[in-house]
């Protein structure tokens, strides 16, 4: 994957991370929770697909 993209990804990461902190309200904070895991999720498999191939 392109490194735009990936970087791109983790902007998108580092904002939810920022909004966790901000957002008091329990669903709100699940909400970017569960985003940000996905999005890690998906650097994580890119990661070890580079380093394989």
């Amino acid at each position: 994957m392109d490194e735009k993209i990936r970087g791109r990804l983790q902007a998108r990461i580092d904002e939810l991370t920022k909004r966790m902190q901000v957002d008091s309200n329990d669903l709100d904070y699940e909400s970017h929770l569960r985003q940000r895991r996905e999005l890690q999720s998906i650097l994580d498999r890119l990661a070890a697909a580079k380093g394989r191939g």
